[in-house]
């Protein structure tokens, strides 16, 4: 364990578009540069950029790119005058340029800053109100946090911290009174439930300094509502293959944000928790905006059934595509079993004179990845075909190869390209993954980027977070969903109100499309929950799928053996969220009322780019068959009308901005469309 504070830097590559249109000029000369809405101007020893969200200034110190200025747009200053100090300042090379994050992000800039052998990057979008921001070098340093420190080592953690954060980008609150919340988001599903633990604290001024590691840290003047929120682009903390903090808490005082190889949002906002919500999603829809047809879209897969690949062939399938078809599915996706080669999670025995495996599988077989024509003697085109035949689309699970650091990742992408090219398939759920090594990390954004840019964009990859060491909720933003949990009825790990739980905690930093939640069968192993409350027995089979409508739903099931009595009660949901859902997850997607429990009022509202929008609401298991919801934090005073109820049973009137609703059975729920007035 190292104990001295000292900074030591590597160099560290992320994986972009190349940038076009690219001025290069030296600060002393000074230059301008302007793209969608975003500028960049450098003049002596200062840099500024923004857009009409918020404006930034920087100095440069030692290397470090220091902020002397950060608002939103007419909002207050978050950096108290006279910081950074008693640094000299460089001279700095500026470069600007066109950009965006990979194929699929938005048009905004890329500023490239040189100063003491360091460099530092930034990007700007429109819509998002601050910056990404890569730093070249990773500070090092032991960490010193706040529930281990040792009583007598406090001077020397105190030396050792003010060391790191003369070598960081160090913000000096503004406001007096700041409440500074971390977010830690965990993925490895198989072995968690609660997926986001959050610390909140208030700040004296006898507060010592502390590390954190943590995926997002919010810091907000209590007396206003005004904030700066931070989050890391990384592995979730306890899947990166080097442990690394990412701030420095500095009590009341500021914050510092370290440099740990990893890429830093870093935000602004105003109107409390609603406006936060806005930043955190707007950043994620500028590196992924939302595509209506794309995302968001109902997804089958049959491995919930419990029947792992038993099951797997051309007969099966076409009765899935038959009953998806009843209940609206919009992509068929085949699990585990579709491919040639066997893994280790298959029911069926190795082919002759090979092995199942997990990893590995360009070497265990080079056919592993060619359709299985004992299971498919028509190949999956038929299957593809007839599918489209009644409006849907096809999906494959597939493992890339994680052996020697993903060094296969060129290969994995052409089989999934042809693929694509040849039949069709967009969808592919992306499990197996073991990114031990930045190198691993770094060519499977190599790999995600040539199908995205090959396929302008339409490839959808679910990645799965359930278990070994994966990107996680925030390590590839820009791909596609993350498959976040694998919980079925027949093992009676499948409880609606938990995923309910999980969506609505990982919805208060991660866009709800962005997410992959399940609901089960309706029908099947009641016995597994028999004389236990809160099963999916109780639940009516639209409730189910309305539990994660507000994500991108996955129906976890073998859809064959969904009775027609739960297709006609599913049916009318499922045609009624397609008419909605572009609104619906077009909107800025808030988390309401309170934490799901099974025994809680709760739900979402969307705040819809057009205005209106819509509400959701759960009664769980209470007695309380009405709830009355505040919509002023969100809609601010606006004024509102019921539009319609397009989901769910109940009555519902507004006063103002409260919205009162009623609803008359447990385990149901109401969703309302609102519209201005």
């Amino acid at each position: 364990m190292k104990r001295k504070g000292r900074v030591g830097f590597k160099k560290v590559r992320l994986i972009v578009l190349a940038a076009v249109s690219c001025v290069a000029v030296n600060v002393s000369c000074g230059g301008e540069f302007n793209e969608n809405g975003c500028t960049v101007k450098w003049e002596g020893k200062t840099l500024s950029v923004g857009n009409a969200l918020f404006s930034r200034r920087y100095e440069s110190c030692n290397g470090v790119l220091r902020t002397v200025s950060f608002k939103a747009k007419d909002g207050m200053e978050w950096q108290r005058a006279g910081a950074p100090a008693g640094q000299k300042r460089d001279d700095m090379e500026v470069s600007a340029a066109k950009a965006k994050w990979s194929p699929v992000g938005t048009d905004g800039v890329r500023v490239t800053v040189k100063a003491a052998g360091k460099q530092t990057e930034l990007d700007i979008y429109p819509g998002m109100p601050g910056v990404i921001v890569r730093r070249s070098g990773v500070v090092d340093f032991t960490a010193v946090h706040d529930s281990t420190r040792q009583i007598d080592r406090l001077k020397e953690d105190r030396e050792i911290l003010k060391s790191v954060i003369k070598a960081c980008d160090y913000i000096a609150y503004t406001p007096l009174h700041m409440k500074v919340t971390s977010m830690t988001c965990l993925d490895q599903t198989d072995i968690r439930d609660n997926l986001v633990h959050t610390q909140e604290r208030l700040f004296m001024a006898y507060d010592e300094a502390f590390s954190v590691s943590a995926s997002s840290v919010d810091c907000r003047d209590v007396l206003t509502g005004e904030g700066m929120v931070f989050v890391r682009l990384a592995p979730m903390p306890v899947s990166r293959p080097k442990q690394a903090d990412d701030f420095i808490l500095d009590g009341r005082r500021g914050i510092a944000l370290l440099a740990n190889g990893y890429p830093l949002v870093e935000l602004v906002y105003r109107g409390g928790d609603a406006g936060r919500q806005r930043a955190v999603i707007a950043f994620q829809r500028a590196l992924r905006p939302y595509r209506p047809g794309r995302d968001g879209v109902l997804l089958s897969n049959t491995w919930g059934a419990g029947n792992r690949d038993s099951r797997i062939n051309q007969e099966f399938l076409l009765k899935e595509i038959e009953a998806g078809a009843k209940i609206g599915v919009d992509v068929i996706q085949i699990d585990d079993g579709w491919q040639h080669g066997r893994t280790a999670n298959s029911r069926k025995k190795a082919n002759e004179g090979k092995k199942k495996v997990w990893n590995g599988y360009w070497a265990a077989d080079p056919n592993f990845w060619r359709e299985d024509r004992e299971r498919f003697p028509d190949g999956l085109e038929l299957l593809v075909k007839t599918a489209a035949a009644k409006g849907m689309r096809f999906g494959l699970w597939f493992g890339p190869d994680s052996s020697g650091d993903s060094e296969n990742w060129e290969k994995d992408a052409a089989c999934l390209l042809d693929y694509h090219k040849r039949l069709g398939i967009d969808y592919f759920k992306m499990d197996s993954m073991k990114l031990y090594s930045p190198i691993a990390f770094q060519r499977n954004r190599m790999m995600f980027d040539r199908m995205l840019e090959q396929s302008n964009g339409t490839m959808v990859f679910d990645l799965d977070s359930t278990a070994e060491v994966r990107p996680g909720f925030l390590g590839l933003v820009d791909i596609g969903p993350i498959f976040v949990e694998n919980r079925g009825t027949k093992r009676g790990v499948y409880w609606a109100h938990h995923t309910l739980k999980n969506l609505w905690d990982l919805s208060h930093i991660i866009d709800p499309v962005r997410l992959r939640f399940e609901f089960n069968n309706p029908d099947t192993n009641h016995d597994v929950y028999k004389g236990l409350a809160l099963s999916h027995a109780d639940y009516r089979p639209d409730a189910l799928f309305a539990t994660v409508m507000t994500a991108s739903p996955l129906a976890w099931m073998e859809l064959s053996d969904v009775s027609e009595k739960s297709i006609a009660a599913l049916a009318p949901l499922v045609r009624s969220w397609k008419a909605e859902r572009t609104r619906w997850h077009g909107g800025v997607i808030h988390p309401v009322g309170n934490r799901p429990d099974g025994v809680a009022w709760t739900g979402f509202v969307s705040e819809a780019a057009d205005g209106g929008g819509y509400v959701l609401l759960f009664r769980e298991f209470n007695d309380k068959d009405s709830y009355v919801l505040d919509l002023e934090p969100i809609f601010g005073k606006r004024k509102l009308k019921v539009d319609a109820c397009v989901g769910g049973r109940g009555s519902a009137s507004l006063d103002g901005s409260l919205l009162s609703v009623k609803v008359p059975e447990k385990l149901d729920f109401i969703w309302l469309r609102m519209a201005d007035m």
